[in-house]
Parts: C-alpha cells; structure tokens; sequence
C-alpha cells in the first residue's frame, strides 16, 4: 500500500495525517498523535468547541477512537481528506 500524507496548516505547522500500512496515523508539532487501523473507521465527525476551534474526531463502532484539536478550518479539511482516501 503506498502512503498519503496530508500537511496541515501551513507548510505542516499544524501537523500531518497519514495513511499508511493500513493504519490512519496524526503527528501535531507538539507530540499529540493518535494512530488507528483503517478497518475500524466507520467515519470522521467534528465538534465546534468555539473560538474557531473544532475537535476531530475518528468514529468506529459507535466508539470515539481518536480526537485532535485544531482550527475549525483545518478540521473540515481534515475530515474532507480522510473520508476522500479511505
């Protein structure tokens, strides 16, 4: 499988999403990260938290898998990409 990656944010200053040996994986700047099996996601939500951030979030079995923060911007870009290359 090859790998797609997704820079977030200008020139990644907002981290970046991966897809790669069957795993969705997050790396933030900061050391947040979450990795899951793509076999469990059913699909990606986002929450508005205010202040124009949103909370990501990666759903499977009606289970909340994984979060990120991030502008709300970012968030729907996010989501758009992870749907788009699943």
């Amino acid at each position: 499988m090859s790998t797609k990656m997704y820079n977030i944010g200008l020139f990644g200053a907002g981290g970046k999403l991966r897809i790669e040996n069957d795993f969705l994986s997050f790396q933030h700047p900061y050391g947040r990260t979450f990795s899951v099996p793509i076999k469990d996601i059913e699909t990606v939500t986002i929450d508005t938290k205010g202040w124009g951030k949103g909370i990501l979030k990666v759903i499977g079995k009606g289970v909340v898998l994984a979060t990120a923060e991030m502008p709300i911007t970012q968030a729907n870009k996010c989501q758009k990409w992870i749907l788009e290359n699943l």
